[in-house]
């Protein structure tokens, strides 16, 4: 990390280190998300990472498992996003006109809590050897 980068993340305490496009799209292999949303998506991908590991990313440089994974986890993310707007139709019946969709979501299940599983599977898959989702004392 160069030296104005130190600093300026010693003002901002959320000092997160970004992923671009070109890392998604070239490295990792996604085409799920649009380019002109990836940066949002990302952002949250990142915010939930962070949560996981209790800030422990934070400040630090991602290695290609970290970035990997956060990839995973905005695809997730956007295809989730994507599917509260895209219902699928599970059945119809044309003389009372009822409709069902398809969901992942039990009745009185919160949507924010079952991405949060997703996602924090995702993160068990990519990071569980690693020491970061810890929640013990070093």
């Amino acid at each position: 990390m160069c030296i104005l980068q130190q600093l300026l993340c010693r003002k901002e305490r959320d000092c997160i280190q970004s992923i671009e496009y070109v890392y998604y799209a070239n490295e990792y292999g996604g085409e799920a998300i649009p380019e002109e949303l990836f940066k949002r998506v990302m952002q949250k991908a990142e915010m939930y990472l962070n949560a996981f590991t209790f800030d422990r990313l934070k400040n630090e440089s991602y290695d290609n498992v970290v970035k990997n994974c956060l990839c995973d986890m905005a695809e997730t993310i956007y295809k989730v996003e994507r599917q509260s707007d895209e219902k699928v139709k599970k059945s119809e019946n044309t003389d009372g006109y009822s409709v069902s969709y398809v969901t992942e979501i039990a009745d009185g299940q919160d949507v924010h809590e079952v991405l949060r599983k997703k996602l924090y599977g995702i993160a068990e898959c990519y990071l569980m050897n690693t020491g970061l989702l810890y929640l013990g004392v070093e």
